[in-house]
């Protein structure tokens, strides 16, 4: 995806106005980057519906088409006018149908670009009636473009005329399917399915459910034509990837937790990237339906994506009594089914007790947090688009009479402009603090150095911090620091005549009966992180406890699920320590560690941290912030009075030495001069050499 600054932006929009007298406007600072790009004036797309047909047809029925003519009309850039071509309408969406402003989809007889997109024969124009301000699938879409997420889907707005009559802003944007420009699938066998809710599989025509959750898929695209081919190849493509997903969830629902097999797979990085967008999103859709996923062949790996649906998301559901109550300072996608219902699945949360996917999460975040994570960007590239849709909008809202939602439960009808500004101003306003919130928080839970917290519980099932257990309280916990944090964790749970200090793997801990839960972290991850936990009982979870306060207390109800998860309290400080013994490489570490230093090299005979050895020799030390120096004393030769050449006898050859060195041709080193200094005097000379001499011959 480009990226430009607003000031370039600005120029190149003056340009724009300059020659099309089309007004352009961006509202965001100068010096802050846009996340995505914002298109030019908003073209006229006019649908007329050919003689004998009708709009009622449709709009009664999604199976019904008919035949109509599009144009494109006032396009910032001409050559994206198009003139009337035919094609064929319908209506589409699930719950969307069923609203007054319906979404469609148009089908052209060849392929064909709009708006330089890319062909296709298929385009959906989605209503958004649901999203007052328009942008929720847009701004999605643009940070998986940052995320370089590959196949997201390109979209354009527009205003949409029927039969001559205003329709209002529709969002004409890619159809999620398999093509050349879309997701190019080559393998005979290539597919594409979404993970689909069961209310609604009977309406499908093939489809499957899981060998564990039972969720549902719903074949949604594939290159070997289900309708019309012979049924042995249908078949052929149903066995290879009904079998790779049910053998994904058994690996992803078994205690043994195989890296190496999962990994072999799944595409792991469209996973995460999934992961990280729908956690910022806080999207109620995920995994319940409008999730896709694909693969070219049984070859292929399996790839979420592409992304789909996220007009509900950022606080669309977050009202009381919805069932989606949202914190945006606490875990979503890890959370998902135990605050919505049954048709959502835990892969998520079971792909957070491999410590490697954990990992390649913190890792990517880290990678992305000053750009898709970027709230001043992105909130930026809102103001952008809602200054672009601004004028379109009212129309929308106050001539067509289209309702504007704060939220799904608030829909709001207007007959004025400044009313229905306002009232789109708190929406915008709401979504931008709610990415705000989200981000603040994504900072603080994920990144390089934020270690794992893992914990077992009765049935043996392993959860990773942010999830909770299921029904049954946990029996140990720990922590998967990979060496870059010392610390460790200990826990105690009681209850009904239960106290367990300490939670070793093995204590057996009932469910039932347990009314209070303290946690503490040890060490050096305790100078970084807090450690957080709540509790569910009597239908609701408590608010949240930290670092050793118990948590449940006062409560006649039993605990029957614990959350755990860390947070940062500052990042991570890198440290160094160096030696001064060549051949010895310096440690990085965290500064607040302990590290056992190396083993003494040949000639040291101890490690000390001051350079004069006056102190203790130390085998470990807690490392400092910045560089630390560790000094290595030399272990000393014993010296024989005499001994010149350091060979451990005295004869001759010392005599001949100790001559050269008081004629002066000869510069002594600290040990010739102990070992020479034969009267006392602190210097090697003629009387010292006589000494020696007469010593030898044993005349002294």
């Amino acid at each position: 995806m480009k990226k430009r600054f607003v000031s370039i932006i600005a120029a190149v929009i003056a340009i724009v106005t300059v020659l099309t007298g089309i007004p352009f406007s961006v509202t965001a600072a100068d010096d802050v980057e846009l996340l995505g790009e914002v298109q030019g004036s908003m073209p006229k797309l006019v649908i007329t519906v050919d003689s004998g047909y009708s709009l009622d047809t449709i709009h009664a029925s999604k199976d019904e088409k008919i035949k109509a003519h599009v144009q494109i009309k006032n396009a910032w850039d001409s050559s994206f006018n198009m003139s009337s071509t035919a094609i064929e309408m319908k209506t589409r969406g699930n719950s969307t149908f069923n609203y007054m402003k319906k979404p469609y989809q148009i089908k052209f007889d060849s392929k064909t670009d709009m708006f330089g997109m890319g062909a296709a024969k298929k385009w959906v124009l989605l209503a958004n009636y649901v999203d007052g301000s328009f942008i929720r699938n847009k701004i999605v879409f643009d940070i998986a473009e940052e995320m370089g997420m590959p196949y997201v889907c390109k979209s354009v707005f527009v205003n949409l005329y029927i039969n001559g009559n205003y329709i209002g802003v529709y969002q004409l944007i890619e159809k999620v399917e398999i093509g050349d420009s879309r997701v190019p699938l080559k393998n005979d066998l290539g597919v594409m399915v979404e993970m689909e809710s069961a209310k609604r599989v009977a309406e499908e025509d093939f489809w499957f459910t899981t060998s564990v959750s039972g969720k549902p898929f719903v074949y949604k695209e594939y290159n070997t034509d289900f309708e019309d081919a012979p049924a042995s190849e249908v078949a052929a493509v149903r066995s290879y990837l009904e079998e790779r997903i049910n053998t994904i969830e058994d690996e992803l629902y078994n205690n043994g937790k195989d890296w190496e097999k999962l990994s072999s797979l799944i595409d792991v990085d469209s996973f995460v990237q999934f992961y990280l967008i729908n956690e910022l999103a806080m999207n109620v859709d995920a995994t319940l339906a409008s999730t896709y996923f694909y693969i070219d062949g049984p070859d292929d790996v399996l790839h979420m994506g592409p992304l789909w649906d996220y007009d509900r998301a950022f606080g669309s559901y977050d009202y009381e009594g919805s069932g989606y109550e949202q914190d945006t300072s606490a875990d979503f996608m890890k959370n998902i089914t135990d605050c919505s219902d049954q048709y959502r699945v835990e892969w998520f949360k079971m792909l957070f007790q491999y410590p490697e996917f954990v990992e390649r999460v913190n890792e990517l975040y880290d990678e992305y947090a000053d750009t898709a994570f970027n709230s001043e960007r992105i909130n930026a590239t809102i103001d952008a688009y809602q200054d672009r849709l601004n004028s379109s909008l009212m129309n929308n809202y106050v001539s067509e009479g289209w309702a504007l939602f704060h939220n799904i439960s608030e829909a709001e009808f207007f007959t004025n402009t400044t009313d229905a500004n306002a009232y789109l101003k708190y929406t915008v306003d709401y979504i931008k603090s709610n990415i705000a919130s989200r981000i603040a928080y994504m900072d603080t839970a994920y990144g390089k150095y934020v270690p794992a917290l893992f914990y077992q519980q009765n049935n043996g099932r392993i959860y990773s911090g942010g999830s909770m257990t299921d029904s049954q309280v946990m029996t140990s916990l720990s922590l998967s620091l990979d060496g870059v944090i010392d610390g460790s964790v200990s826990y105690s749970i009681q209850g009904s005549g239960v106290s367990v200090a300490g939670a070793k793997d093995g204590d057996a801990v009932k469910a039932r009966g347990i009314y209070r839960v303290a946690v503490s972290l040890e060490g050096n991850v305790a100078n970084y992180y807090s450690v957080q936990y709540r509790v569910y009982s009597n239908g609701s979870w408590s608010s949240w406890s930290a670092d050793g306060a118990d948590a449940g207390v006062g409560g006649r109800f039993n605990i029957e699920r614990i959350q755990a998860r860390l947070i940062e309290k500052s990042a991570p400080v890198e440290a160094t320590v160096s030696f001064d013994v060549e051949g010895v490489e310096p440690v990085t570490t965290i500064a607040g560690n302990k590290i056992t230093l190396p083993p003494l090299p040949d000639g040291i005979e101890g490690w000390y941290l001051d350079e004069e050895f006056a102190t203790e020799p130390v085998t470990e030390i807690t490392v400092g912030a910045g560089a630390t120096v560790v000094y290595g004393k030399k272990i000393a030769n014993e010296i024989i009075s005499g001994d010149f050449d350091g060979n451990g006898e005295v004869n001759a050859m010392d005599v001949n030495i100790a001559k050269r060195i008081a004629a002066g041709s000869v510069t002594p080193t600290e040990v010739q001069l102990l070992a020479g200094d034969l009267n006392g005097d602190g210097t090697v000379n003629g009387i010292d050499s006589n000494i020696l001499a007469r010593v030898i011959a044993g005349t002294n």
